[in-house]
């Protein structure tokens, strides 16, 4: 990471905010789950540029969680991202949130990174991490407990991470991490942001990630 970074993450029920400067963190600020993004992302920007002493014009870019997620905070976290960039004139990228999970735990094997969905499925997908960050090499989707369970039998262990695990019923294989890390970091967005810039530039602008109607698709290909 080079340069001055924030990352916003709305996509579950607490939200946040966090600068960061070369790879460091220097402000990070998760939001009551009570509290309504709409209310607190903006003001949460402000003040985290005004405690790690940051001037809109020494940032190098904004880095968005994309979802899946919340639908309503996807559309707050995307508009206020390319709000943001279009007021400072600086570029905007968006990271898919299941990728934000699994980049925030240390893993000698793949890992399951899985939101709750509704019912009894759950956004999910299975990545190796990298120094580049998390790698897909089961793809995002919309799996229910069991078509998940299938996808993972291949892996001798496996790393779950998200509020989604909760509605899996897991073998000895699989390793749960701290429940702390089962909600996304904005500081971790605002990494994997400026890395994916580094590799391809803003050739995108924040977009959304629904995952609507791929779990048909899943489905088909779960023997």
């Amino acid at each position: 990471m080079t340069g001055v970074w924030l990352g916003i993450e709305t996509t579950t029920s607490t939200g946040g905010v966090a600068v960061m400067k070369n790879g460091l963190l220097l402000a990070e600020e998760c939001f009551p789950v009570r509290a309504t993004h709409s209310e607190k992302v903006l003001p949460g920007v402000a003040r985290l540029l005004k405690q790690a002493e940051v001037m809109p014009e020494e940032i190098a870019g904004i880095a968005v969680s994309a979802g899946p997620g919340s639908y309503t905070g996807l559309r707050i976290g995307i508009a206020t991202a390319q709000g943001l960039s279009t007021g400072w004139g600086i570029g905007a990228v968006s990271v898919e949130t299941l990728r934000v999970l699994a980049s925030s735990v240390t893993a000698d094997c793949p890992v399951l990174s899985c939101i709750t969905a509704r019912s009894d499925e759950v956004y999910a997908a299975v990545y190796e991490n990298s120094s580049f960050g998390a790698v897909e090499i089961v793809p995002p989707g919309v799996y229910t407990a069991s078509s998940i369970e299938k996808r993972i039998a291949e892996f001798d262990k496996i790393v779950a991470v998200g509020s989604g695990r909760n509605a899996i019923s897991f073998s000895d294989k699989v390793i749960k991490t701290d429940p702390l890390w089962d909600t996304p970091r904005p500081s971790i967005v605002a990494l994997l942001g400026s890395l994916q810039v580094e590799l391809s530039g803003f050739d995108e602008p924040p977009a959304p990630v629904y995952l609507r109607g791929f779990n048909e698709k899943v489905s088909s290909n779960v023997p």
